[in-house]
């Protein structure tokens, strides 16, 4: 979770890349499964990880309300609903 929590606002990242980040290369599903259970989503902003398809992925409060918050900060999306913002942390 620190390394979401370096993620700055208006970036993102992908579950694979804070996964190799961190020295778990094939770690992405547990990163995924680590943010979901997050007990502090202001603190730690697990809404800023994607997917590596540059889809949302899954959110605590919602794919929407994902969507809302990556929108909030700057994060753009094209009409298939991939992210098509490249500023990307790790």
């Amino acid at each position: 979770m620190r390394a979401e929590h370096g993620i700055p606002r208006g970036a993102i990242s992908t579950y694979q890349r804070i996964a190799r980040h961190v020295g778990r290369l094939r770690g992405a599903r547990a990163v995924g499964n680590a943010l979901a259970t997050n007990p502090f989503p202001i603190i730690i902003p697990c809404h800023r990880a994607i997917r590596t398809d540059l889809t949302v992925g899954g959110y605590q409060g919602g794919i929407k309300m994902k969507r809302t918050l990556l929108q909030m900060e700057g994060i753009d999306f094209n009409e298939t609903g991939h992210v098509t913002t490249k500023d990307f942390v790790y």
